[in-house]
């Protein structure tokens, strides 16, 4: 009896220990681009132009149950991100490559704040996507691949969201907490020229939360908004007949 009472406190233990490691993901979405400025000339790199509509917009799954009452200001989770995938209207982010850590692929910070439960209730997030080593960009030309970088940041403290794409990167140090932990590829200080091919964008809300969020309204396209002013004028030709029959008779 004890051995079988033995055997249930372990098989218990494991399953509790198995429920704790379950990967727990967190939802990102935020509100439209409300600040766009596009590259206006393309003399490196791959240029793209960010259009009005277009948000942040995907997932971060940590391994498991982050550690109760953390705070934003000090505490980074980056080490606990199993992976993400991110889109910012133009780039897409993703940790994993074919279930392999991409070096180019950087987790700059990923600081937040959680309640007695462990769920985040604020968060500052930095994910740099670049185009490969060598990275000693003091060496670098600013019309050098190497130093171009894509980055998306977002952050619940202010709040704020700015995404760049071919961004040129002026500072770059070691990031410890990345899985990937790539020597010098992280990029701690940016310019975005749109004269140099970079692209910026920016909104002031994001959320991110253990439920997926609403699909955002539909906006009409331009031959749905014709129908609705033809269907409009139709109603009111229509009422308009109706009244001067009234009139007359």
């Amino acid at each position: 009896m004890k051995r079988l009472a033995a055997s249930l406190v372990g098989a218990l233990g494991l399953l509790a220990t198995q429920a704790m490691a379950q990967p727990i993901t967190y939802y990102v979405q935020s509100e439209p681009y409300e600040s766009i400025t596009n590259s206006t000339a393309c003399p490196v790199g791959v240029c793209k132009a960010y259009a009005p509509g277009q948000r942040l917009v995907g997932t971060i799954t940590f391994f498991g149950p982050l550690d109760p009452n953390l705070n934003v200001q000090t505490d980074d989770v980056g080490a606990m991100i199993d992976d993400f995938q991110l889109s910012d209207g133009q780039n897409t982010y993703t940790l994993l490559n074919s279930g392999i850590p991409d070096p180019d692929m950087v987790i700059n910070f990923a600081n937040v704040s959680t309640d007695a439960s462990g769920v985040i209730t604020a968060f500052e997030f930095k994910f740099d996507k670049t185009n490969g080593a060598p990275f000693n960009i003091a060496t670098m030309p600013s019309n050098d691949l190497q130093a171009r970088v894509a980055t998306i940041y977002f952050t619940s403290i202010y709040p704020a969201v700015s995404v760049d794409n071919n961004a040129r990167c002026l500072t770059r140090a070691t990031v410890s907490n990345a899985p990937t932990n790539t020597p010098g590829a992280g990029c701690v200080q940016t310019t975005a020229v749109a004269a140099e091919g970079a692209s910026q964008a920016q909104a002031s809300a994001v959320t991110m939360s253990l439920t997926p969020p609403s699909p955002p309204a539909p906006v009409p396209t331009l031959s749905e908004w014709a129908m609705i002013l033809l269907g409009v004028l139709l109603a009111g030709g229509a009422a308009l007949n109706i009244h001067r029959r009234r009139q007359t008779v």
